[in-house]
């Protein structure tokens, strides 16, 4: 598989990962998405490999956590909203990466365009919405819950009340739907955010993305 490809992919995870710091006062517990990807002329190879892919996002007071797996990729995202810090493990084919978020890291201009259709996504009335960043050929389709907040830092899912349970990543003309199958109120232990990462070495976005064959 040609490292473009897993570029694609990482620059994806990525996109999502900022989103990941919320303070979620309301919400204690775990959602699982499962994630559909397609696009014009992507391999058959790919497609199969990419199968059952799925993230899970489980959020604890000021805490949040995302453990994703796409293929070959498994990434983890730890987010705290109150020390506005997050950081996110990256395992590609062995290979472990730390990827550290910055409190001043460019937000990206946004507009969001409420519409009036609704659907329920695993038993939550949601709202859809569209949001169209500068310089993005195509909006961002999302639909949301006000039913749990999403007291957003950094994110590119900002402007609309509530938290999304489905939305689209296009990128590089791959298309990947995120939509929430369970949402689970539960008690979370607060290891679940602790991770002993001396395993990963410590990169940037842009190293990363370099040598993906991003830039």
């Amino acid at each position: 598989m040609k490292k473009s490809f897993f570029g694609i992919v990482l620059a994806s995870v990525l996109l999502f990962s900022s989103n990941t710091i919320q303070a979620q006062k309301s919400f204690e517990g775990t959602i699982v998405f499962v994630i559909d990807v397609n696009g014009d002329g992507l391999p058959d190879q790919v497609k199969q490999m990419m199968a059952g892919s799925e993230m899970t996002v489980c959020m604890k007071g000021e805490k949040s956590r995302t453990d994703l797996k796409m293929g070959p990729q498994q990434t983890i995202t730890i987010g705290d909203a109150k020390t506005m810090t997050s950081f996110t493990l990256l395992d590609m084919m062995g290979q472990k990466y730390k990827i550290n978020a910055k409190p001043d890291d460019k937000k990206p201009d946004i507009t969001v365009k409420e519409l009036t259709e609704t659907k329920e996504i695993a038993g939550y009335k949601c709202n859809k919405a569209e949001i169209t960043a500068v310089g993005s050929p195509e909006p961002m389709t999302v639909y949301y819950t006000s039913e749990i907040k999403n007291n957003g830092y950094n994110s590119k899912i900002k402007g609309i009340k509530g938290y999304p349970l489905a939305f689209e990543v296009n990128q590089s003309g791959m298309k990947m739907t995120f939509t929430a199958k369970t949402v689970t109120k539960e008690k979370l232990e607060d290891s679940k955010f602790n991770i002993d990462t001396k395993e990963y070495k410590e990169t940037t976005q842009e190293e990363l993305m370099k040598s993906m064959g991003q830039h």
